[in-house]
């Protein structure tokens, strides 16, 4: 299967008006002002920017700031980055070739005592504290060598996580932190102001693709409407994460061009294995079978997003487990019904079931993004039709986490990108007993053994056949009940030309992009 064809982009393209609002205001190349308008090219989204790498610099991956060692290119599978190659010498020794010609933003060259520096740091952190390294060295200036604990064949998608990017030595303080940023990309760290914008100017010295734009400006702008308001008015070039409602109106306003594709992002409730009710796998699979996944797709997401039962789409990877038979675990509200029936929960006077004089009573947690409330406004009605009482609590994202981790909840409804890192030992953060990073609870023998036995092979056709395996049992145990699947909504100024959408949301591409100043 072909790039285009598993990662279609629809570019909804709009002619241009004479609108005096929205002339795009453009400064002259080279410096950034303290005037917000003085940016070539300006980015609203609602994320809000960190500065360390380890402790959620995502952004500064996407702006082009940092630069790993792996790249994901635009099939969701490792690629070089600034590792130009890298090969498996032992069983438990990996041996990354480094890009000649590279440096930081502060003048320092890239060599492998570098990058030691940098990925040690990343190793000992606690975002890597389930990832087996036992030593990284630098076997000569042009070469890394990482030796794990045992097997580990996703080594090299690891290693391309936001977290893993190489910084320069002297970003680094003493103690660890990092004051500023200092990577490799093709745009370097202006000015940072924490939790609401960073400033980049264009990298001179970038190793690759030199960029047009000289300047770039990203905005944490939350509320929805006020990203799109700002499109419009020529106040943002981009406008990211937008609701799947405004599509059609963005098509019909000139000087917009509106991009929506498919992403290895999904929706999904999470339930407290442990404890009543969600101890009984019948009542998870009745809330599975309860969920009408394709009134939600229609009714809230405008029909832009795709019912889903499993983690990995089939039209974006083929680690997606092609026997998952999504009609088979379809909407079924009889299915549900006779579950609960067996899971010894009743029928009475009331519409909500009952055990041994306790309700069927649940609540289940959200947070506002990515319409996550308004799905679980329709799954409250969806269980309510076969006696589940759903009290929908939408709290900071942050508070939800901190919640949950106590394990004081009975379900929440989340969002993940599932292609964090370009391998399906992403299933290992979900599923793992001990590994996972979601609070379930759930413990399940089998399929540990499997995504650990699937860490060691070599053998992509053996890891996939066990990857297969996980996704069929985790289905029928329902530890997690996944809802849908997830399109981008990303709107850019008719000027914007060379924006490509990355299918892993790792980068924005701005090396790419141009803006035409007529």
């Amino acid at each position: 299967m072909t790039r285009d064809s598993r990662y279609a982009t629809t570019r909804r393209t709009a002619l241009k008006t004479t609108l005096g609002a929205a002339t795009l205001s453009l400064t002259v190349a080279g410096c950034l002002s303290s005037d917000p308008e003085a940016a070539d090219f300006r980015i609203g989204a609602p994320w809000k920017p960190t500065r360390d790498p380890l402790d959620g610099g995502t952004l500064l991956r996407r702006l082009g700031i940092t630069e790993a060692l792996v790249s994901v290119d635009y099939d969701a599978t490792p690629a070089p980055g600034l590792a130009t190659d890298w090969e498996r010498v032992g069983e438990r020794r990996w041996r990354f070739g480094l890009r000649e010609g590279v440096t930081f933003h502060d003048g320092t060259s890239l060599d492998a005592s570098a990058a030691v520096a940098s990925l040690r740091r990343t190793a000992n952190a606690t975002a890597f504290a389930d990832i087996p390294i036992d030593s990284i060295e630098a076997e000569d200036e042009t070469a890394v060598v990482v030796e794990t604990e045992t097997p580990f064949a996703p080594l090299p998608a690891h290693l391309s996580r936001d977290e893993a990017v190489v910084l320069s030595p002297d970003a680094i303080g003493d103690d660890g932190s990092i004051a500023d940023p200092v990577g490799t990309g093709p745009f370097a760290l202006e000015s940072f102001r924490s939790g609401a914008e960073i400033r980049a100017a264009r990298h001179d010295e970038y190793h690759g693709r030199e960029p047009s734009l000289e300047s770039v400006r990203y905005e944490v702008v939350e509320d929805d409407q006020t990203r799109r308001m700002k499109l419009e008015s020529g106040e943002l070039e981009m406008a990211r994460i937008l609701p799947q409602e405004t599509v059609d109106p963005l098509d019909s306003d000139g000087g917009i061009d509106v991009h929506t594709y498919e992403v290895p992002r999904i929706r999904f409730l999470t339930f407290d294995t442990t404890s009543t009710p969600f101890d009984d796998r019948r009542v998870r699979r009745a809330v599975h079978r309860a969920i009408d996944r394709e009134a939600i797709t229609e009714s809230i997401l405008e029909g832009l997003d795709e019912p889903a039962v499993g983690p990995f789409s089939s039209t974006i990877t083929d680690w997606a487990n092609p026997d998952v038979d999504a009609d088979a675990h379809a909407v079924d509200p009889e299915r549900a019904r006779s579950l609960l029936l067996d899971a010894g929960w009743t029928t009475g006077s009331s519409d909500v079931r009952t055990r041994d004089g306790e309700k069927l009573a649940v609540e289940f947690l959200t947070y506002d993004a990515r319409s996550l409330p308004l799905i679980a406004e329709a799954m409250q009605d969806h269980l309510a039709a076969v006696g589940i009482d759903v009290d929908v609590t939408t709290v900071e994202y942050s508070s939800m986490v901190d919640r949950v981790s106590q394990g004081s909840f009975d379900g929440y409804l989340t969002s993940w990108g599932i292609f964090r890192y370009p391998d399906p030992d992403r299933l290992t953060q979900l599923f793992h007993s001990t590994d996972a990073t979601l609070h379930h609870g759930y413990e399940n023998d089998r399929v540990d053994d499997l995504l650990e036995e699937a860490r060691e092979l070599t053998d992509r056709d053996a890891r996939r056949e066990r990857y297969h395996k996980v996704q069929s049992i985790v289905l029928e145990d329902a530890p997690i009940a996944v809802l849908t699947n997830f399109t981008n909504v990303v709107a850019t100024a008719a000027d914007v030309d060379g924006y490509e959408p990355h299918p892993t949301e790792s980068r924005y591409g701005l090396e790419s992009i141009t803006v035409d100043e007529e």
